[in-house]
């Protein structure tokens, strides 16, 4: 009986820091790389969806803007209606929009590693 109890608190505790590494926490991420300054908010749903709101200028005034729900897929982060690649580590947000396709004017981008405010 203990060894079932035992193998079962271990397979719960494995399943959760599984789970939280697929995770990315709610709060808030800014890019300031020079060029471009970008505020990204994430907020994880009941839904096991991420609510993200986005938008930022570059150095000309260029615009982008991210915002909808989104997932994690096949480890990629797939906006309604972009996919991303998206690393979370160290409290940063490594975004490549590899299609490209945020909604960004010529000049201004979403890539870059993004800081946890």
């Amino acid at each position: 009986m203990k060894k079932i109890a035992l193998i079962s608190l271990i397979f719960l505790a494995t399943s959760g820091l599984c789970f939280a590494e697929e995770r990315i926490p709610d709060g808030t991420y800014v890019l300031n790389d020079g060029d471009m300054y970008m505020t990204i908010d994430i907020q994880f749903m009941p839904d096991e969806r991420y609510m993200v709101q986005g938008e930022g200028k570059n150095k000309e005034g260029k615009t982008c803007m991210l915002t909808g729900s989104a997932k994690i897929e096949d480890g990629r982060f797939l906006l309604d209606y972009c996919p991303m690649d998206v690393t979370y580590s160290d409290n940063r947000l490594i975004i490549r929009d590899t299609e490209p396709c945020a909604i960004c004017e010529p000049g201004a981008y979403v890539t870059g590693v993004y800081e946890k405010q």
